[in-house]
């Protein structure tokens, strides 16, 4: 039997920008609609940028950047993680990282990349596409990390796991109605948009290209996958 779904999400992402770059508008939907939306930021963000910025102060804009982007769609908090840039990897101690993360806010759905990306992906997002599995695994029997449930975090299932910008896509979300707040988040990320005409045309070519494979305005596709 299917639980509810998009009403308590939980979206992990490796940097700043690429909630809002995979999946605001719908976010922004699910918002509307009730939900309570939290994103996590794996990394600190600190070589996103081909401008002499130190690193530190880039990571400080870009938090800034993300915070403004998510009071944009409607999120209800969002996590900032800071692992190094670049250098993330699918290790134990980070999938047990974010499986606390999802035992302590008990999420229906968790979003995360898609990473089996057949050519090119950026190995952050492989890794926390892969670690954000895994951690929907541990977070759900109460036999992995028994550490937390000892200590009265209990295993938690979440029922519904996407994945976002999948070559082949199972699941595809009306977003005509959000592109708006889904463009204005995108913008809110100003240290990496160098020409919002530009970006916005994009992203609204995308959005209908991505419409027209399910017979929609406009949408934003997905891999979806239902856990019993």
């Amino acid at each position: 039997m299917i639980r509810s779904e998009f009403k308590n999400v939980l979206v992990f992402m490796a940097h700043h920008d690429d909630a809002e770059l995979g999946a605001g508008g719908s976010i922004a939907r699910w918002v509307e609609n009730g939900a309570v939306v939290r994103t996590v930021i794996c990394t600190n963000g600190d070589k996103g940028t081909k401008n002499n910025i130190p690193p530190y102060k880039l990571t400080e804009t870009r938090e800034k950047e993300q915070l403004a982007a998510s009071k944009a769609l409607g999120v209800k908090e969002t996590l900032f993680l800071r692992h190094r840039d670049g250098e993330l990897e699918d290790t134990r101690a980070f999938r047990n990282q974010l499986a606390f993360i999802i035992r302590h806010f008990k999420p229906d759905t968790v979003v995360a990349h898609d990473p089996w990306l057949p050519h090119y992906s950026h190995p952050d997002h492989q890794a926390v596409g892969h670690a954000a599995f895994k951690g929907v695994i541990y977070a759900r029997d109460h036999h992995f990390l028994p550490e937390l449930t000892y200590a009265g975090i209990e295993a938690h299932h979440t029922n519904t796991l996407i994945y976002t910008r999948s070559t082949e896509p199972n699941y595809f979300i009306d977003i005509s109605g959000t592109i708006q707040k889904k463009i204005r988040a995108i913008k809110a990320h100003k240290s990496q948009i160098h020409n919002p005409r530009s970006t916005e045309k994009r992203v609204r070519i995308r959005a209908v290209e991505a419409g027209r494979l399910a017979g929609l305005p406009m949408a934003e596709t997905f891999t979806i996958k239902r856990l019993r």
